[in-house]
């Protein structure tokens, strides 16, 4: 008996949904040829400009792009859009294609389209900015010339010294200007209540940030703070021609303004996993509060009575957490959240083994907790970072009034003191604690640069300058200028006072690498690919322990030569030391090369950096075919293809 009209269509439509499933299921697979066969048959069961044919047009696109064929998958977005023009998933996966393919144009063209969408995410907003910046001709960020220690999204390691960026930050609401220090991965939660305390009446507000473009973004979660951050370290790099010239002082200010609004319902909510986050941050600070409290009363010879712990109040934590941090909006929440993480699930893994009566629990057990110990460590390390930051603050203070470092010495020398303690108690509960001597290394640098004179006066972003080269180039020169004036301070007699302090620091990176772990120190070094060629997920482009404290001691070197160059004392040797150290650090010759030509004195140094590398020989037939499209290969000689003809 015939089916019904009705029976068919809906046989019709069954049919189709279980092939679009088929593909789905394909894809999720990685069958990506039998994903491209169910698309295609359920495509012959639809109308050309139905929404279910430029779905599935999208899906093929997506199964090109995993296996590689662009110029394909541009061609199936394409046809997506002429049924959909305003299909979002179409637009952006056309605009990745056509990146791939070597054609910016394109892509931003498609990204901008995205863009206008309702759909439009954080992330394509970034994607459209960092093609836009191709299109211009601009670097994009983690290309610059130095040697990183670890490539990210925002640095959260100070490039000469291995300790936490602070990044300055401008507020204004009206007329009403303030200066805050913002800490990389501070939370949405944690500076939008430290904004309220500083304007108690202000009521329902939105917090924005001036991005780039100058365009107002509105703040809402960590992600966008982050972006805010990526954006000054990528104005901070384009005038700083290495590393180890990418300093706290070039950092330009985050620019954030306070909006009233009519209401609460206007102002984005708290991020649940934030919320989350601080409760146990704020959890875990109150721990160690008691037990710093138990360790003073055991001392004491005392037995203190512990209070029982009732619930904490959402209103209550946060007022208490804000107190913690005063001035300081943020404590590197990245590590301890890390460890915390890493911890629990070994002490989980090591109560489930228990229970089977396993061996391995007394092993988890303990990587539980050196992971706890971490936590430990790291929030006295961020208390220590505070008070650095609250002396290399009078020093800029100083250098921006023209008054010599020991106007201020004194002043300073508190807060590094307050920092070497924090430093010491961490390292005292943990001897392994790596970062502990590197904070210390980075303030006995300090010391020497307090000693020597050498004081370099920030410079002011060039917000007058429209054009982005010309305001890059502006701060360039601009930073070159200050240090010039901080190396005109630095006499001899100083520069010999600075040698202490340098040797200390050397002294401490040395106990940082006796330190590692046997693992760590037994893990052969990789070459490093050439900056501008790392890929920050890629996990086996990570550079090791071992590697970031060769680089730390490199770039020590790296400082001591140019105050003892500013003080006309021998400075080569050091440059060479530093070149010796990076070069055992595994880091590529490019980079090696660029660093030493950022120093203030590369004019001086031609025997040190050596002649210009031999451009690398052409690939191989085999290879030249495989290779991407859009990025020119290395031609044969023609000599020798005229003389084949």
């Amino acid at each position: 008996m015939a089916k019904s009209g009705a029976e068919a269509a809906a046989a019709g439509q069954e049919s189709l949904a279980q092939l679009k499933s088929d593909g789905n299921s394909h894809f999720a697979k990685k069958e990506y040829d039998a994903a491209l066969a169910a698309y295609d048959k359920a495509l012959g069961m639809v109308p050309a400009d139905a929404a279910d044919a430029a779905l599935l047009h999208s899906n093929k696109a997506a199964c090109h792009m995993m296996q590689k064929r662009y110029q394909e998958a541009v061609t199936e977005c394409s046809a997506a859009l002429e049924g959909q023009p305003n299909f979002f998933k179409a637009l952006v996966r056309r605009a990745k294609a056509y990146e791939q393919l070597g054609q910016p144009k394109q892509a931003l063209a498609d990204m901008q389209r995205a863009n206008r969408l309702d759909a439009a995410t954080a992330e394509t907003r970034e994607n459209e900015r960092r093609l836009r910046d191709a299109v211009a001709g601009k670097k994009p960020a983690g290309m610059g010339n130095g040697l990183p220690k670890k490539a990210s999204a925002v640095p959260t390691k100070a490039p000469t010294s291995g300790r936490q960026v602070v990044f300055p930050a401008k507020l204004s609401m009206g007329d009403d200007t303030r200066f805050l220090q913002l800490v990389p991965g501070v939370t949405y939660l944690e500076l939008m209540e430290h904004v309220r305390q500083l304007y108690p009446a202000a009521g329902p507000f939105v917090l924005k940030f001036v991005d780039k473009e100058g365009d107002l973004v509105t703040i809402a979660g960590a992600r966008d703070i982050q972006r805010a951050m990526q954006e000054a370290v990528e104005a901070a790099s384009r005038g700083a021609r290495n590393v180890a010239q990418l300093s706290q002082q070039s950092l330009p200010p985050i620019r954030l303004q306070v909006v009233p609004v009519a209401s609460e319902a206007e102002v984005p909510r708290i991020p649940e996993d934030e919320m989350l986050y601080v409760q146990q941050m704020l959890a875990q600070v109150q721990k160690a509060q008691e037990a710093a409290r138990a360790r003073q009363a055991a001392a004491a010879g005392e037995v203190e009575e512990q209070p029982q712990a009732g619930a904490v109040q959402i209103d209550e934590w946060i007022l208490q957490f804000v107190e913690l941090l005063k001035e300081h909006c943020g404590i590197d929440p990245d590590k301890p959240l890390e460890c915390q993480e890493v911890g629990q699930d070994r002490l989980n893994s090591a109560f489930n083994e228990m229970m089977r009566q396993d061996p391995k629990a007394d092993a988890l057990l303990d990587q539980a907790m050196d992971k706890f110990e971490d936590q430990v460590c790291y929030g006295m390390y961020n208390q220590a970072t505070v008070h650095q930051y609250r002396a290399e603050f009078a020093l800029f203070k100083a250098a921006r009034e023209g008054q010599p470092a020991s106007s201020v010495a004194e002043q300073a020398e508190a807060h590094l003191k307050k920092a070497e303690a924090q430093l010491d108690a961490a390292l005292a509960y943990k001897p392994a604690f790596l970062d502990g001597y590197l904070g210390k290394s980075a303030l006995a640098q300090l010391r020497a640069k307090i000693a020597a004179n050498y004081l370099i006066c920030p410079v002011n972003p060039r917000e007058d300058i429209a054009d982005a080269k010309e305001r890059a180039a502006a701060e360039e020169a601009a930073n070159k200028d200050a240090q010039k004036a901080a190396m005109a301070r630095v006499t001899a007699e100083s520069a010999k006072a600075a040698e202490a302090g340098f040797e200390a620091a050397y002294a401490f990176i040395a106990q940082a690498q006796e330190a590692m772990s046997e693992e760590e120190k037994a893990k052969p070094i990789k070459q490093m690919k050439p900056t501008a060629e790392q890929d920050p997920n890629d996990p086996e482009g990570q550079t090791s322990v071992k590697q970031s404290l060769l680089i730390n001691h490199g770039n020590a070197k790296y400082e001591h030569s140019i105050l003892r160059a500013a003080g006309g004392l021998d400075w080569k040797p050091l440059v060479e030391e530093a070149k010796a150290k990076f070069g055992e650090a595994g880091a590529h010759p490019i980079d090696i090369r660029n660093a030493l030509k950022g120093h203030p004195c590369a004019d001086q140094m031609a025997e040190i950096i050596g002649p210009e590398p031999e451009p690398e020989a052409p690939a191989a037939a085999a290879e030249e075919k495989e290779a991407p499209k859009g990025i020119p290969s290395l031609g044969k000689p023609k000599k020798k293809e005229e003389a084949k003809a």
